[in-house]
């Protein structure tokens, strides 16, 4: 099994393998990660990544993370700049929600297809 650990400074995300506590090589996703949901099969992790309107905005994204592999499969625009700052998935795996904090809106993401509904 493994655990996987926001790197919020290095925007990153850590897998960490629970048997052996052992730290795996970090991965990239977007700026500012802040929470992860994983699919109830397992396969796939999401990270919310919230952006920064900083004097150069930086987009708001979701990173989808594959398991098998520990590779950042897919960056999927969420909420221009509007802050995703929560995720949840639906119990059968197909849709992820992420709350955009600075709309008061959701963003529907499809899991199949990592794409915005």
């Amino acid at each position: 099994m493994t655990a996987y650990v926001v790197n919020e400074d290095s925007d990153s995300v850590t897998p960490i393998r629970t048997a052996t506590n052992t730290a795996l090589a970090p991965i990239r996703v977007g700026f500012d990660p802040e929470y992860i949901a994983i699919t109830p099969n397992g396969k796939t992790v999401y990270v919310v990544n919230f952006g920064c309107p900083c004097p150069d905005p930086v987009p708001n994204t979701m990173t989808a993370i594959s398991t098998v592999t520990n590779r950042a499969v897919k960056t999927i625009a969420a909420g221009s700049l509007d802050g995703p700052d929560a995720i949840a998935i639906t119990p059968d795996g197909r849709i992820a929600y992420v709350v955009n904090l600075n709309s008061s809106t959701v963003t529907a993401i499809s899991t199949a297809a990592n794409t915005v509904l």
